[in-house]
């Protein structure tokens, strides 16, 4: 091979490295010629002015530091539009908002019912949703039991006025009894003290008696209708109070260590604009909503005179918890991910690290931190995650570095493709210098569970652009399975790109199929998700390799 061509193998070796960081979005090649270095040398390797793959990074603005650090430029941070917060101790108040439904208060409800048979002779209040007063009168009973314990009463009554004046004090004490049981028993049966002296006072009988309302309220619910016989067993009214109404709220599962009994809450009516009413807890539902993982919260609070609080209308409830002064940062802040977060706090001289931490609860935009910052640290409250991405770059050169072939081509492997061809899963093609992973060209097969995948693609080998991703289950008896639900899941192994699903459809021939755009030629995963009755998911990944054009 001629000194030319030589040339031009290390120019496009040294290329390629280039473009594989500037694709994941590492950092910044400075203008300028990029000096060669002789072959066979030992110096360090520069492929990129101003860097050495041997030497420190710590000069260059906007690229990861030793230890974590990432190194950002005053002017750099003016154009990512970087800002700092300070973590300090802060009043957090937590406000909970749900919607909740009037109902009545349990407490004030009322049955009507008799303690004798009879029938209605007449009602007093005769339609639901009237208003009545603790005393009215509810309708009157004709009992024949009635009418005979008001003769008995009214014997005693005769019988005890005429022993009075003797001198025998048994004599006396009997009629005294036989009075005060027959009074007993009329009270017993809910006639009132002022019925009983009207009875003493007449001598006779009556053929009814009234029933009053124990208590003041609405009739919400009426079943008695005149000349109706009754028992005890029968409910003629109910009577619902509505002085004071309840709100049933639900709450998520993490905010019920914020709420105790006795605390106060805001109450809104979509139909009462502009107007609020005041609430307390009273009581906390000892369980959970299974299906919506919500617990009950039941609030009280006090009826307007004109009864504006009608059970089943809609509230809108908030409830400011405070909770003191705690430590803490902004939400924006903190990068979650699921099982880790982080922080980058200000080291100084543009210089940030990363930084884990624990959290406590989120309130509002501010998350509490239990541990990981001191108070006074400054962290970035914008732009986290561009220092995110830097941080990452040192970790896509360690790789780099530790692939196979890859020290061959820094220490003086630029002979030709020398140094391209030590690397696993590379191979060289003419013209020029194209990389692309080695993978299985046909149908892939893969057992689980005693079924069968047999993926495939058409056109096979996959190219770039549209293809049709297939797969083919079959259980252990080589039958082909049709009740299963299956989706393809497929993206490239690099940083930064996403996960495109597709739900697949069952094709005649027995393949669950579904259509994937593969926008890039190179190594793409594939990773199909089958759902059969009966059994467990199963998840497995294939391998592609795309080439060509459409």
């Amino acid at each position: 091979m001629n000194k030319n061509s030589k040339k031009s193998w290390q120019a496009a070796a040294v290329m390629a490295i280039v473009a594989f960081a500037t694709a994941c979005g590492r950092g910044e090649e400075p203008k300028g010629e990029r000096p060669q270095a002789a072959q066979g040398s030992t110096e360090p390797h520069k492929g990129m002015a101003g860097m050495e793959t041997g030497g420190d990074m710590k000069a260059m603005p906007g690229m990861p530091m030793a230890g974590g650090g990432v190194m950002v430029d005053p002017a750099k941070q003016q154009l990512i539009g970087m800002r700092l917060a300070e973590a300090t101790y802060q009043s957090l108040d937590k406000t909970i908002r749900t919607v909740g439904r009037v109902e009545y208060d349990e407490r004030k409800l009322k049955q009507i019912n008799t303690k004798i048979e009879g029938w209605i002779e007449r009602l007093y209040v005769d339609f639901t949703g009237k208003l009545v007063k603790r005393g009215d009168p509810l309708f009157s009973i004709y009992s024949p039991e009635l009418v005979s314990t008001q003769e008995e009463y009214l014997l005693a009554l005769q019988a005890k006025r005429q022993v009075a004046s003797s001198p025998f004090q048994q004599v006396v004490a009997s009629g005294n009894s036989l009075l005060e049981a027959a009074r007993r028993r009329l009270l017993l049966w809910d006639i009132t003290p002022g019925q009983i002296s009207e009875l003493e006072q007449s001598g006779r009988p009556t053929k009814t008696l009234t029933l009053m309302s124990p208590i003041d309220g609405f009739v919400i619910d009426k079943m008695a209708l005149e000349g109706m016989r009754v028992d005890p067993s029968m409910v003629l009214y109910k009577i619902a109070n509505l002085s004071t109404v309840w709100v049933q709220a639900d709450i998520y599962e993490y905010e019920l260590p914020l709420v105790r009994e006795g605390q106060q809450a805001v109450i809104r009516f979509s139909y009462y604009p502009g107007q609020t009413f005041r609430g307390r807890v009273i009581y906390v539902y000892p369980y959970l909503d299974s299906k919506t993982r919500t617990a009950k919260i039941r609030f009280e609070l006090p009826n307007t005179a004109d009864w504006k609080l009608k059970p089943g209308m809609f509230a809108d409830v908030e409830l400011n918890v405070a909770m003191g002064r705690r430590l803490a940062v902004p939400q924006e802040a903190v990068l979650d991910s699921g099982t880790r977060q982080i922080v980058f706090v200000e080291k100084g001289e543009g210089r940030f690290e990363a930084q884990e931490v624990k959290l406590g609860l989120r309130v509002d935009n501010k998350y509490e931190i239990l541990s990981g910052l001191k108070p006074g640290t400054k962290v970035v409250a914008s732009a986290n995650f561009f220092l995110d991405s830097e941080s990452r770059l040192r970790e896509s050169m360690g790789l780099m570095a530790g692939m196979p072939g890859m020290e061959r081509m820094r220490t003086g492997g630029t002979e030709g493709t020398q140094g391209m061809e030590g690397m696993q899963g590379m191979e060289k093609t003419q013209p020029g210098l194209q990389m692309t992973a080695k993978a299985p060209t046909g149908p892939q097969e893969k057992k689980v569970e005693g079924i069968t995948l047999t993926f495939s693609t058409i056109p096979s080998p996959p190219r770039v652009g549209e293809n049709t991703l297939r797969v083919q289950l079959t259980d252990s008896k080589g039958e082909t399975i049709r009740n299963a639900k299956v989706t393809f899941g497929f993206t490239m192994p690099m940083p930064g790109m996403s996960l495109v699903s597709a739900q697949a459809a069952l094709s005649k021939e027995g393949f669950y199929e579904a259509k994937g755009n593969l926008g890039m030629g190179g190594t793409w995963h594939v990773t199909v998700k089958a759902t059969i009755p009966g059994k467990p998911e199963i998840e497995q990944m294939f391998v592609l390799a795309t080439g060509g054009g459409q």
